[in-house]
């Protein structure tokens, strides 16, 4: 398997058109939204052709896993618009956010009009992907509602799992879990997989949120706490909090192959499931800048030295 990277290089141009395809016919949405919906790393879309790939053993992936991976992406964009105007960010991929540019009251409708559009791509391949997709978006609210105005009581670390499950990891779960579908495979497979996504998910978000951690330390960022306060009221005492936190992202990221050894119940040979460790560790990289953990290293390179107090 090529590094997922590397693999992200090139699916993204046919993932790209598909979508502007898409979201230009008929007027779907407002061409003014269409240059947020271009750009990307295209992770999620990458992670679901990857897996396709890997179990069809496809070179090319067939139509129907395209427009699952744009339909992800786009749900992915539309949950970008609303929260930005939630965390009261101003650049989106480069760009000033949208709701910036076109008030937020357009900005809200923009998002309404996107997220007709992974239905679009996913409805002809049966009911089961769209109430599939439907959890999916209720999840995705359902943590960023708990992370904004709070949970149920847990303790901390449960609260923490709970709120980045639903609002990062359900998206991939989904978007592995359709990889699999698209493949062709049973129910178990497809169900290890989804437990596989997710832990990727819950994975790149413990890395986003520790990146984040290195802004407020350095007075960077003025948006309004999210996750990543909630986890460092994982880390016991104020001592150790960087190896700590390391160990937090050290052990999703171990845990997520495994799930689909451990679940598939050996109907996916190693070969198909091991090189997806190293997937989840590109993504992880490509989230604290750049880089690919390897070894631990891009772990210490993500942890920042000070930490804001709690």
């Amino acid at each position: 398997m090529i590094p997922f990277r590397e693999y992200l290089e090139r699916i993204r141009p046919a993932v790209n058109h598909r979508i502007e395809e898409v979201a230009s016919g008929e007027g779907a949405i407002d061409p003014g939204v269409l240059p947020l919906l271009v750009r990307g790393k295209r992770m999620r879309a990458g992670l679901l052709l990857c897996i396709h790939a890997g179990l069809a053993r496809a070179a090319v992936p067939t139509r129907q896993a395209l427009d699952l991976a744009c339909a992800v992406e786009l749900a992915h964009a539309a949950s970008l618009i609303l929260d930005d105007m939630l965390d009261g960010d101003t650049v989106r991929r480069g760009a000033p956010s949208l709701h910036l540019t076109r008030g937020e009251g357009r900005a809200v409708l923009d998002a309404v009009g996107i997220l007709a559009l992974p239905y679009v791509l996913a409805a002809p391949y049966g009911a089961g992907y769209v109430t599939m997709l439907a959890s999916a978006q209720q999840n995705m609210a359902r943590g960023v509602a708990w992370e904004m105005l709070g949970g149920p009581e847990l303790p901390a670390a449960e609260l923490y799992d709970a709120i980045v499950a639903r609002k990062t990891g359900c998206l991939f779960s989904l978007a592995a879990a359709w990889g699999a579908m698209a493949a062709g495979e049973e129910k178990a497979v497809v169900a290890a997989f989804a437990d596989f996504g997710l832990s990727a998910g819950k994975a790149m978000q413990i890395a986003d949120d520790i990146a984040d951690l290195q802004a407020p330390a350095a007075g960077d960022r003025d948006s309004r706490p999210g996750s990543e306060t909630l986890l460092l009221r994982c880390v016991p005492g104020d001592n150790g909090t960087r190896q700590a936190l390391g160990w937090i992202l050290e052990r999703e990221m171990d845990g997520a192959a495994a799930r689909i050894a451990d679940e598939g119940r050996q109907r996916v040979p190693p070969e198909v499931w091991e090189p997806f460790g190293k997937v989840v560790r590109d993504i992880v990289g490509l989230t604290i800048g750049g880089g690919t953990p390897d070894g631990g290293t891009g772990v210490r390179v993500a942890c920042p030295d000070t930490f804001p107090q709690r």
